[in-house]
């Protein structure tokens, strides 16, 4: 699939009108993670090679993307080193509900609830509506997050990219940017839930369940399948808000 595809249907808002490249769209995603909490500050992003194969894009799409986060001031690239992140300012680039400082504003529980009801409608108009192209792209998403192993940032990327794919198969623009927006709330968070044992393993497992129902056209079983999937999304991050966070002099 090419990268102007794989962009229609995953990112770009549905029935609207966008001027933005590839890589504009592709150093916004990278941005609304850096805003979320998914990439802090000194962290330093996967290859080039292991970031392309896991957004779906080239080597050169993504190369673009970073020179726009380093015009930024939000990432350092150095010939030869990793790209680490440098700032969290991410001014105009990201998701819009993230800009004004409203990611960590509201309560798990009313994340949790505004989820499920979201992402019910999201799987019912999914089932009816899923194209082949976008099922394909969800198994080769399905195979990033396998191949990020246990690195939680590469596997967050991908997960955040199969979401989002099944979000804009709805078919519905302000379900679907509804539900994207619910999803990176608490995300800074979610890295650290799915540090944990297992977890990585368990998502996955969790999405092939998604991807087998809405392959078959079951609207219920895809209801069913996020709906579970998010209450373990909710389980584990409440049991992460339960647990004091180690200061990294410990």
């Amino acid at each position: 699939m090419g990268e102007n595809a794989l962009l229609a249907g995953q990112n770009a808002p549905l029935n609207k009108v966008t001027h933005r490249s590839v890589k504009d769209e592709v150093a916004a995603r990278f941005a609304t993670l850096i805003a979320s909490g998914v990439m802090n500050v000194g962290d330093t992003l996967p290859s080039e090679r292991e970031l392309a194969a896991t957004m779906g894009v080239s080597r050169e799409t993504i190369r673009g993307a970073l020179l726009i986060l380093s015009t930024k001031g939000l990432v350092s690239v150095v010939q030869g080193a990793r790209t680490k992140v440098i700032s969290d300012d991410v001014g105009g680039l990201g998701l819009s509900a993230l800009f004004n400082g409203r990611v960590t504003d509201y309560e798990l529980e009313d994340v949790h609830e505004g989820r499920l009801m979201v992402e019910e409608r999201v799987a019912r108009l999914a089932a009816q509506r899923v194209q082949s192209a976008t099922l394909a792209e969800l198994e080769k998403l399905i195979e990033a997050q396998v191949a990020a192993g246990n690195d939680p940032v590469r596997f967050l990327i991908a997960d955040r990219a199969f979401h989002t794919t099944i979000y804009q198969a709805c078919g519905n623009a302000v379900l679907s940017d509804l539900a994207t927006t619910l999803y990176s709330y608490q995300l800074n968070h979610r890295r650290r839930a799915i540090e944990a044992t297992g977890a990585i393993a368990q998502s996955i497992e969790d999405h092939r369940v998604i991807l087998a129902a809405l392959t078959a056209g079951d609207a219920d079983g895809l209801a069913d399948g996020l709906g579970i999937h998010e209450r373990r999304i909710y389980d584990s991050t409440r049991a992460v808000l339960a647990t004091p966070q180690k200061k990294a002099s410990e």
